[in-house]
């Protein structure tokens, strides 16, 4: 995924003890240190760790949803967190997950992501902060062994320059500035995205999400500040039956990454999220497939170069070895990723250390790692810790969900204390600064509209927590009861059925 697109056949990719790719050669060129280094045939195709740089971690657990009562697409983002069913299918149970089992619900969707040859992903939760050698690179969070605080994220959108101040304050110290923008079909939305401009954060270190509701002058000054936009399709079609116009951002050369939203709303990983993105394409002839590959591995690689001090996203010399190998199943290699499933993710490497894949190759990369069952296969998969298993991640989780009565009483038992010592804690909203220090608490980064009046409510009455019902976790595959619910949704105009041709 260099700038000029060499594809190495029989090539070799050789990794530091410092995380960093060291050199890549041809296949017999061994470089100076590296002669009696382990050494790996991986029976794939060698890419770039793929990088998803939208979603919301915290609600990848539940399945798609779809309000029953809503007959036609919405045209807002400020529409459906008011919904009937929102709070009690997407944000309650997500919200018991995350206090409860936080730690656990964590692991379970980085597992999610990785299965999928995912090494790095946006959308860290609010509340407690993952270290660095979590499962996956944490894009929100990710300190990459310093004490800086790269990136800032704006997840529900600020609307006034007031609240946009503390963010532009930060792209003019050179930090990056993650924001939703213009999200859905209504043109009033392009309000949002000029208040990012009068703010004057329209530079290399934005990335806008969404930006469906923009149009073409819109990307031209993107385009002009050197700034990224992250395309959802499968969440725009799915909640709004449109997306936005990539068509016109390409032809003004914008930075275009994929990212796959979340669960309610997205695909089970990235490498589905490409699924659609050539979907669209086949109907609209933009991209080629070397463009769409890009818009998962090199172009976020540079937008997170906005931001980071070393660079991801390629493989190349001194960027981070975050690598995936992939079997080949098509004769061109972007071709062959754009049809890949997650049985044919051989092996994903994260700064250097193999965390997932075939039990081949983890039994010498990783001795330690323990099995996983992703579909019919067995693979294994490394949490940096022996006492963690999927096993005991997904027998967390299963506990809250066999008992949610239990843990949302302990939960506002644990939170009524918080408010007892602090009145004014849950003032407006459930704030990471009540996370007590030795818990790992993840608290809700999309609309939660029951939050404010339930936490004052627990906090000072003390009250009986409302009922919670969380769905059985979702399949780490993308299978036929996913497939079937795409079909159900008419807002994509059957577009989105596609994808069962991948499967």
């Amino acid at each position: 995924m260099r700038p000029d697109g060499e594809v190495l056949p029989g090539g070799a990719v050789y990794i530091g003890d410092d995380g960093l790719i060291a050199a890549v050669t041809p296949i017999d060129a061994v470089p100076a240190g590296f002669e009696n280094a382990v050494r790996i045939t991986a029976g794939g195709l060698i890419y770039p760790g793929l990088i998803d740089l939208h979603n919301h971690l915290m609600y990848n657990s539940l399945p798609l949803w779809t309000e029953p009562a809503r007959k036609v697409p919405w045209t807002s983002h400020n529409q459906w967190g008011s919904a009937p069913t929102y709070s009690a299918q997407i944000s309650q149970p997500a919200r018991l997950l995350g206090a409860a089992a936080g730690r656990a619900l964590l692991r379970y969707v980085e597992t999610r992501a990785i299965v999928g040859g995912t090494t790095s992903i946006q959308g860290n939760p609010r509340g407690a902060v993952p270290p660095d050698n979590e499962l996956i690179r944490n894009v929100d969070s990710e300190k990459l062994g310093t004490h800086d605080d790269f990136i800032r994220v704006s997840t529900l959108v600020a609307d006034s320059k007031e609240a946009l101040a503390p963010y532009a304050a930060a792209v003019a110290a050179g930090r990056g500035f993650i924001a939703h923008s213009a999200e859905g079909s209504d043109p009033k939305l392009r309000s949002e995205f000029e208040l990012l401009e009068a703010v004057d954060v329209v530079k290399p270190q934005l990335v806008a999400i969404h930006g469906a509701a923009l149009n073409a002058d819109d990307f031209a000054v993107m385009k002009a500040g050197n700034s990224s936009l992250v395309w959802s399709p499968f969440s725009n079609l799915w909640l709004y039956g449109a997306t936005a116009d990539v068509k016109s951002a390409h032809a003004v050369g914008l930075r275009l990454c994929l990212g796959s939203d979340w669960g309610p709303s997205g695909t089970r990983n990235v490498l589905w999220e490409l699924k659609v993105a050539d979907l669209w394409n086949k109907a609209h002839s933009v991209f080629t497939d070397e463009e769409l590959v890009r818009m998962l591995t090199s172009n976020p690689g540079d937008a997170l170069a906005e931001m980071w001090p070393v660079s991801v996203g390629r493989i190349e010399r001194g960027a981070l070895a975050d690598i995936i190998v992939v079997r080949r199943s098509e004769p061109e290699p972007y071709r062959s990723l754009i049809a890949a499933t997650e049985a044919d993710i051989r092996l994903v490497v994260v700064g250097g250390r193999a965390r997932y894949g075939l039990r081949s190759l983890m039994q010498r990369l990783a001795p330690s790692a323990s099995q996983i069952t992703v579909g019919k296969l067995s693979r294994s998969i490394d949490y940096g810790d022996p006492a963690v298993t999927w096993k005991t991640v997904t027998a967390e989780l299963e506990k809250i969900r066999q008992d949610p009565a239990g843990a949302s009483n302990r939960v506002a038992t644990a939170f009524a204390a918080l408010a007892a010592a602090d009145p004014d804690v849950f003032s407006t909203g459930f704030s990471p600064a009540a996370v007590p220090a030795d818990s790992f608490v993840l608290l809700p980064d999309m609309p939660a509209p029951e939050l404010d009046v339930q936490m004052r409510r627990r906090g000072t009455a003390g009250a009986t927590p409302d009922p919670v019902a969380i769905p059985e976790l979702e399949p780490l595959t993308t299978g036929a009861a996913w497939f079937d619910a795409v079909d159900a949704n008419p807002f994509h105009h059957g577009l989105l059925s596609g994808l069962r041709a991948y499967a």
